[in-house]
């Protein structure tokens, strides 16, 4: 322990600092807990790349000084650790401090191709969702998102931490070197999903960039069944959905913060079961329920749909309901809903 001198701190860890910041600073108060006045004689550091100031006066018993030490970035780009050694006019009260941190390189943004449209930390992206908005059950695609290294250092994909059994990735060699670019081949098999329509499932990896070393991407998919080698009996002896109404649906005029209730009946037509597979409101102000979701041949259910106006714009609003089912004429149906807001 310090016989005359108190420091408030001995070591400053700056973090991940910017290399255009230039500069960053810490100070170091102290107090004078001597019975005796005292003097910072002189302040070394380990770098010229770190200037100093200090208290030049005397600094009465009880009274505080400080230290402060400045690190200059530019052209410094990664880790450091410098000291300063602080000397008083009491050699006894010696004190030595310490700063440390990691210089981020400044970013290449002006070598960015206009193509990548979105910055994530240190890379840019084409784009971040790869998107299938029409893969059968029977059917394997592909979709490339192409990345861009805009910082001062390589950049290096590690590991894949979460993904679809669905979704498989092709990273490359997985490094992107500075300037350069990689492309991520996003693969969706569409035999082994189960969920038909809309669905948007994130894919998360680790990465070495000390901006955000997480980053996602999304896989949005609209998975459809394949009907295209049925025989014209099976298309026969399939299920035919049928409504009492098929859109658009026009709602009129309700009140901010009212609720309301529209049935819609569904019945199966056809002669094998009707599987409604899934409905998809197009906003949370609209829900459902429905009683069941396999009809047998000659039975039928109602599609309750409410609407809450709740937090919703006072305006003429449209949305929408998504069906899909197992019928091979109607698999999908967009209902359109229509409904006006009022004060």
């Amino acid at each position: 322990m310090n016989p005359g001198v108190k420091f408030t701190k001995l070591i400053h860890d700056f973090g991940g600092v910017k290399e255009e910041s230039e500069s960053v600073s810490a100070v170091f108060s102290f107090k004078n807990t001597s019975n005796n006045p005292i003097r910072i004689v002189k302040v070394e550091t380990s770098c010229g790349c770190t200037k100093p100031l200090y208290t030049m006066d005397s600094i009465m018993p009880g009274d505080t000084g400080f230290v402060k030490a400045i690190y200059e970035t530019r052209g410094r780009s990664g880790d450091f650790h410098k000291n300063l050694f602080v000397h008083f006019t009491n050699e006894a009260y010696y004190q030595s401090l310490t700063i440390k941190g990691y210089v981020i390189p400044e970013a290449n943004l002006a070598k960015k191709p206009k193509e990548y449209t979105t910055t994530y930390s240190n890379l840019a992206f084409t784009t971040t969702i790869a998107s299938f908005p029409n893969i059968r059950n029977t059917e394997k695609k592909e979709f490339k998102i192409k990345v861009f290294n805009y910082m001062g250092y390589p950049i290096r994909i590690y590991e894949v931490k979460s993904k679809p059994d669905y979704v498989t990735l092709d990273l490359g060699d997985s490094l992107i070197d500075v300037t350069d670019t990689l492309t991520i081949t996003v693969k969706v098999d569409g035999t082994k999903m189960s969920q038909f329509g809309d669905l948007t499932s994130p894919i998360s990896f680790l990465t070495d960039d000390p901006g955000a070393d997480t980053k996602f991407i999304y896989v949005h998919t609209n998975l459809k069944e394949d009907f295209s080698k049925l025989s014209n009996k099976s298309i026969k002896n399939s299920p035919k959905l049928r409504m009492d109404t098929m859109g658009p649906l026009n709602f009129g005029k309700h009140a901010a913060g009212e609720r309301f209730s529209y049935t819609i009946k569904m019945s199966n037509t056809g002669k094998t079961d009707l599987n409604i597979r899934k409905v998809m409101p197009s906003c949370s102000c609209v829900t459902y329920s429905i009683g069941k979701q396999v009809l047998k041949p000659g039975e039928t259910v109602n599609l309750v749909l409410t609407i809450d106006t709740v937090n919703q714009m006072t305006a003429e609003l449209i949305k929408y309901v998504t069906i899909v089912t197992n019928d091979p004429v109607n698999s999908e149906i967009k209902l359109k809903l229509i409904f006006t807001v009022t004060n």
